[in-house]
């Protein structure tokens, strides 16, 4: 089942490269190590990216398709960011910083 909620960014990237028509699906399925279906199924929302996907997609966007480049940086930067959280190394805090709510 589709979902009806905002694309993420990985998904996004994804269209672009396709919409390039430098690349077709077999070849991203190849460079993103999925089967071809997965690709559509990324596409159509029935299965979300995993991040290790997400990743070789930015490298592979920055690495090989120029004009996208900046697209590829972004999904890096969130995908670095997502990793970071997922295994607990961001910084949480129990309270407000000082000064925080005081004028």
């Amino acid at each position: 089942m589709p979902s009806n909620g905002p694309r993420s960014r990985a998904v996004h990237v994804l269209k672009k490269v396709l919409d390039t028509r430098w690349f077709d699906r077999e070849m991203l399925a190849a460079e993103l190590v999925v089967p071809v279906d997965m690709i559509d199924k990324f596409l159509d929302g029935s299965l979300p990216m995993p991040l290790d996907r997400q990743l070789c997609l930015a490298l592979f966007v920055i690495e090989r398709v120029p004009t996208l480049s900046r697209l590829g940086y972004q999904l890096r930067g969130q995908v670095k960011a997502a990793a970071s959280f997922e295994a607990h190394t961001t910084a949480t805090h129990a309270s407000s910083p000082p000064g925080v709510g005081f004028r």
